[in-house]
């Protein structure tokens, strides 16, 4: 198999980023790539849906990266995961990789470990250029879960019509699921036994990056990864909810300039010229001259670490910086006077943010179980949405219509092979209900 075949099935099985950015994964691909690094950090607290990847399916995520090795020509591929998950790994497995292209390599319980610039220096001690992107040093940055549905796309002709998602938080049991791309998430909580709601709010993806479910409407993605249940009085719900521009107005009236923003954020300590405090700052009292506090924001990655753990006066700096980071996006703007770092700050091994010290800062120490269980739950949605935009770039398009029948794991909309997207399937047998701006509904 050669590079453009690998591109062309990768596609055709609407594979990207199932992490959450959602980067289509065929555009990935590069005979520039030296290193292959999996993200297998679980970055945030109550999250599960990479470790039971990882103990169940090992020898297939192996065998995909040596093909994936074979077909760039990388020179080895990295696993990245935390020292205190080594015993989720097959230990003969494990074993077995000495001396191959397919590493693991232990990295520290911080977060985010997760986010590629710090997993790429944690894994490679490479450091990305500011406003680059990991291929810029040889490095492609791939998730566990997509790299499992690369080996179901190559060995079973197997397209992205289901999703594994872990469901926690203010919630009896734990569980991880695999659930149907498109189904409800009222319906999905419903099913798994989480149907008493009351006063409780849920957010999809982690309690520090993660957005509020609006239980009506939203589906299950290819990027859906965890649903965690708060109560609405929750300080992770408030923190969702407050206003940007609320945030701008205590910073003009709260900020008391002690530029621990800036000191702790974890792009900062690996040497890029990203100071928040700068942000808050000008976005606060108006200091519109002062263009590199604004175009900075380019270089963030929305962790939250300077909200949580950093402000004392409650300014939620990330979301200040994430807003203008929209907006610079929206209007074209881009920074001009990238570096490439040249060493990390010497004081970032004293500041890094430990898993541990996070789950306390966030209030969710009585949430973390001793045990998440994976559960074999088969769902029949007798509706699913299959949403046009589970990716970053042009939105599919629909190639059926309504009365049309389909059947499962059938490509239903896509985006053109030259632009920047990939394609979505049924994942029931039934028939196009409707066909919407936002959705394909098929209905069995």
């Amino acid at each position: 198999m050669n590079l453009e075949e690998l591109q062309k099935i990768v596609y055709e099985a609407g594979i990207v980023g199932a992490g959450g950015a959602g980067f289509p994964t065929h555009r990935k691909f590069s005979e520039n790539v030296e290193q292959i690094v999996v993200n297998a950090a679980e970055c945030e607290p109550l999250m599960m849906v990479d470790h039971h990847i990882l103990e169940c399916h090992l020898r297939e995520l192996v065998e995909t990266l040596n093909l994936l090795c074979d077909v760039m020509n990388a020179k080895e591929a990295i696993i990245g995961i935390k020292g205190k998950n080594m015993h989720l790994l097959d230990a003969n497995i494990v074993a077995s990789l000495s001396g191959t292209r397919v590493k693991i390599k232990e990295i520290p319980d911080i977060y985010p470990a997760g986010d590629e610039v710090v997993l790429t220096y944690e894994t490679t001690g490479k450091i990305i250029p500011e406003g680059a992107i990991p291929v810029m040093v040889g490095v492609m940055v791939i998730n566990v879960e997509t790299v499992f549905n690369i080996y179901k796309a190559v060995n079973e002709s197997m397209p992205v019509i289901e999703k594994y998602v872990t469901i926690g938080g203010d919630v009896p049991r734990d569980i991880t699921v695999k659930a149907p791309v498109g189904m409800k998430l009222s319906a999905l909580l419903a099913a798994a036994g989480y149907s008493d709601l009351k006063d409780k709010a849920v957010i999809n993806g982690g309690p520090m990056m993660g957005k509020l479910v609006d239980l009506e409407n939203d589906v299950v993605t290819k990027t859906t990864k965890g649903l965690l249940v708060f109560p609405k009085t929750h300080s992770i719900i408030q923190r969702i909810k407050m206003p940007v521009n609320i945030a701008i107005k205590r910073s003009s009236a709260a900020c008391c300039g002690c530029t621990m923003c800036s000191d702790i954020c974890p792009r900062y300590l690996l040497g890029y010229n990203l100071e928040v405090h700068k942000t808050v700052r000008a976005a606060g009292h108006g200091e519109v001259k002062d263009t590199e506090a604004f175009l900075q924001n380019a270089l963030c990655c929305g962790c939250g670490v300077c909200s949580v753990i950093a402000c004392q006066q409650e300014i939620l700096p990330s979301k200040v910086s994430m807003e203008i980071k929209g907006l610079l996006g929206k209007h074209g703007l881009r920074r001009q006077n990238n570096i490439q770092p040249e060493h990390v700050r010497p004081e970032r091994a004293s500041r890094l943010v430990s898993s541990n010290k996070l789950i306390d800062r966030l209030g969710i120490r009585r949430y973390v179980k001793d045990k998440v269980e994976k559960v074999d739950t088969v769902f029949n949605p007798d509706t699913v949405y299959i949403e046009l935009r589970q990716h970053v770039g042009k939105p599919a398009s629909a190639v059926v219509k309504p009365g049309d029948k389909v059947s499962r794991g059938q490509v239903v909309a896509a985006t053109d092979y030259k632009d920047l997207g990939t394609c979505m399937h049924a994942s029931i047998d039934g028939t196009v209900q409707t066909v919407t701006d936002r959705f394909v509904i098929i209905g069995k």
